[in-house]
């Protein structure tokens, strides 16, 4: 199957990705699954996954939803994965880690060597909560420094983490640009074991672009309000 591990929905206030969108582009697209990693709050996951189910109980197609959560921490962002309630801001990294394994969740760490980001765990860091971490995102579809990606795979040769993919969209044509093929799993220790052998796919896009169609959607969105 295929995965994108990183996409945002509308709950998300930077993204613009709405259930119909999501389930016609990952359609198209031929992607399998996706995981939900709105900012700081998980009920887009939720009421996607909610909807999804309730497609294919009516012998419609529909994605998987993996229940996920971008956190924002005192040393940079931090996703969550299979989660079952949100996972508060602004804690350190440790603890949030902590508390993603503490409701049965894996640790996801996106876009670790995007240089340009202000806030992130930086490589020692990386090092130190490797007790921690259990995926860490190796090919990110839109980082700010183009060499994000390169570097977190040599990164991970040199310490030897499960690595995964995301397109990182906030609007519906970047879906799926970046996604794992991996053999099906259901639960948290099977999808580790499975992402052994998983392969990763990715094209670049630029985040000016995505923010220009964030806009432009917002912008057809409000002019349909005016009478």
């Amino acid at each position: 199957m295929k995965v994108d591990f990183h996409v945002h929905s509308l709950y998300s206030p930077d993204s613009v990705v709405d259930f119909d969108s999501l389930v016609r582009t990952c359609k198209e697209r031929g992607i399998d699954a996706v995981a939900i990693m709105d900012h700081d709050v998980v009920e887009g996951a939720f009421a996607f996954a909610e909807k999804a189910q309730e497609m294919r109980l009516e012998g419609k197609w529909a994605p998987r939803i993996l229940i996920g959560e971008e956190v924002r921490t005192k040393g940079g962002e931090i996703c969550g994965l299979f989660l079952k309630e949100k996972v508060p801001r602004h804690l350190s990294p440790r603890e949030t880690m902590e508390l993603i394994r503490l409701q049965g969740g894996l640790v996801y760490v996106p876009h670790p060597f995007d240089l340009l980001k202000l806030k992130r765990l930086k490589s020692r860091e990386l090092a130190e909560l490797s007790d921690l971490i259990d995926i860490i995102e190796v090919f990110n579809g839109k980082p700010r420094f183009p060499l994000a990606n390169l570097l977190a795979r040599r990164f991970v040769r040199h310490h030897h983490f499960l690595c995964a993919a995301g397109s990182d969209s906030h609007e519906p044509t970047k879906i799926g640009t970046s996604f794992v093929e991996v053999e099906d799993f259901n639960s948290p220790q099977e999808l580790l074991s499975n992402l052994e052998g998983g392969r990763i796919s990715g094209k670049l896009y630029c985040p000016l672009d995505s923010a220009f169609r964030r806009l432009w959607k917002v912008a057809l969105a409000e002019k349909k309000k005016t009478p």
